[in-house]
């Protein structure tokens, strides 16, 4: 496990900024998937992972979203602004009501969204986004070009 952890670590700190945020959309999709997994469990444990594994998507969520460079990012850093909002509260609905359905609506966007960003990875040159908040960096990410 330490392993694990030390080679989490070094890939974190070797990433380049768009691998940042693809680590961060990863992340938030894996616990996405344990939450839906979660949700076929019966007994108190369901409960809590569903939760647990909830919190940590809005975190990764939450991430993105503080990373976003308004100034620089434009119409396009608002609009991840606010689908980043609707998704953690539809996440909080999620875990409020005890529905799946609204974890897997996110998945899927969430999908969608790290789809964009590789083809944003492919136009690099062109695009200048920062890593996430807590990583290296000053904690922006720019789609200003």
């Amino acid at each position: 496990m330490a392993e694990l952890n030390q080679y989490q670590k070094t890939a974190v700190n070797t990433a380049t900024a768009m691998e940042l945020v693809l680590m961060v959309y990863d992340e938030c999709i894996r616990s996405l998937d344990k939450a839906k997994e979660a949700f076929k469990l019966e007994g108190p444990e369901r409960i809590e992972q569903i939760g647990n594994h909830l919190r940590h998507a809005q975190d990764s969520i939450t991430e993105l979203s503080i990373s976003l460079d308004m100034e620089r990012g434009g119409e396009i850093a608002e609009n991840l602004g606010r689908l980043y909002d609707f998704m953690s509260n539809h996440l909080s609905r999620a875990n409020l009501k005890k529905e799946v359905q609204p974890v897997l609506d996110v998945m899927d966007m969430m999908v969608d969204l790290r789809g964009a960003w590789c083809q944003v990875a492919e136009q690099a040159p062109m695009i200048t986004p920062e890593p996430p908040a807590g990583s290296r960096g000053t904690g922006r990410i720019s789609l200003a070009g």
